[in-house]
């Protein structure tokens, strides 16, 4: 379905390829759109199907459809109240959102996130902020307030999401903020490979092969521009994506492992206990506990 098709559906228009919606209509049946879908719920009850997985989103309960997955709206309770935000066109790649936040990650683990009361307030004052600069025809700076709007709200979110896996993100989240606007140079390329690598390639050659630099020069630079060793990086990124799996993914130790092609289950345990002073079965139960 594409992003025109959805705006034609609920009768809006589809300016700055950016739709915000309440109680909106949905397809019959599943459809996959061509666009990315914020969904958030203030009361009552909706079942979900998500790339073939049912889920119940509830009061405080955020959604991200993302573009290609199959989505299908099975049932809604008469109470149930939501906004729906709908993003179309190449604007991700505009706002520069970088998966550090692991926001994309998670919820393409799991879609269906129970939120704070604080963070539900937010976004409630997010959609209306937004609602209000999109029908601001007269605003000759309305793009710049909705992308800024928008980069925002995702920066939030992805923060919000890593601060929950109670793990020290800090330097992840400041490294993307600094580094995301100069696109061209060696450590953005690096950072960027990393978030997209770094589930599955954990050593240092790997990145140097890819950007044509000797291991040791590439290090040195990341440790002068980030204060951290690039195999720092690498790891942090790496147990990040572990922790969120552990958390989210309805996958076991052994999977899990698999999926991050490591070598076995016991060296990826040795990793995550290095990493984080927990074996992986500890921190999953205690997730799973809260």
């Amino acid at each position: 379905m594409k992003f025109d098709e959805f705006c034609s559906l609920n009768g809006c228009t589809s300016e700055n390829n950016i739709a915000i919606l309440q109680n909106c209509r949905w397809p019959e049946g599943p459809f996959t759109p061509e666009f990315n879908i914020v969904m958030y719920s203030n009361g009552g009850e909706a079942q979900l199907n998500v790339k073939g997985r049912d889920y119940t989103l509830s009061r405080k309960c955020m959604s991200v459809f993302r573009k290609g997955q199959t989505v299908q709206i099975r049932e809604m309770s008469p109470n149930f109240r939501y906004n729906v935000l709908a993003i179309g066109g190449d604007i991700g790649q505009e706002l520069s959102v970088s998966s550090v936040f692991l926001g994309l990650f998670i919820l393409d683990e799991t879609p269906v996130l129970r939120v704070t009361s604080e963070y539900a307030e937010a976004t409630i004052l997010f959609f209306g902020a937004m609602e209000r600069v999109i029908r601001f025809s007269a605003n000759p700076y309305k793009n710049e307030c909705v992308l800024s709007l928008l980069r925002a709200f995702f920066y939030s979110t992805g923060y919000y999401l890593n601060k929950a896996l109670r793990f020290n993100c800090a330097d992840l989240y400041r490294l993307s903020v600094e580094h995301q606007q100069d696109k061209a140079s060696l450590i953005t390329r690096f950072i960027n490979l990393v978030e997209t690598h770094a589930q599955k390639n954990r050593k240092m050659s790997f990145y140097s092969e890819k950007l044509g630099y000797n291991p040791k020069y590439l290090s040195a630079v990341v440790k002068k521009e980030t204060g951290l060793s690039g195999q720092d990086l690498i790891d942090q990124y790496a147990v990040l994506g572990a922790m969120a799996k552990l958390s989210y993914a309805h996958k076991s130790i052994k999977e899990i492992s698999n999926e991050m092609e490591f070598p076995s289950q016991s060296d990826f345990g040795k990793f995550f206990k290095r990493m984080t002073g927990q074996s992986p079965l500890a921190y999953k139960k205690q997730r799973r506990s809260r």
